[in-house]
């Protein structure tokens, strides 16, 4: 086999590997699991939370969820800036948990 049909075979063979953690960050589909939220942060370049912020597909998931837009932005931001929930998708999942027990939808 020559390099390129190698080196093709390796990229082609690559794409077939599921990445779950890639899927973090995509939106949930309409209509399809009205109760999935998807948590998705930015994270700024450096460890500290200084720019971390919740990207909109999080926000707009609280929404459909029942929460008005104030709320569910104050919730994804209190997830996101917590400095715990840095590269620990699990303890982010448990938080926000918490927060929707502890304050669920008003309607």
């Amino acid at each position: 086999m020559t390099k390129t049909f190698r080196a093709a075979l390796g990229i082609g063979l690559a794409a077939l590997i599921p990445l779950p953690a890639a899927a973090i960050d995509y939106p949930t589909a309409p209509n399809n699991t009205p109760n999935r939220i998807t948590i998705s942060c930015f994270r700024g370049f450096l460890p500290d939370v200084i720019w971390d912020r919740p990207n909109s597909v999080f926000v707009d998931d609280l929404v459909k969820y029942g929460y008005d837009y104030p709320q569910a932005f104050a919730i994804a931001e209190a997830i996101c800036r917590d400095e715990y929930g840095v590269n620990n998708q699990g303890y982010m999942t448990q938080r926000l948990q918490q927060l929707i027990r502890d304050t669920p939808p008003k309607g």
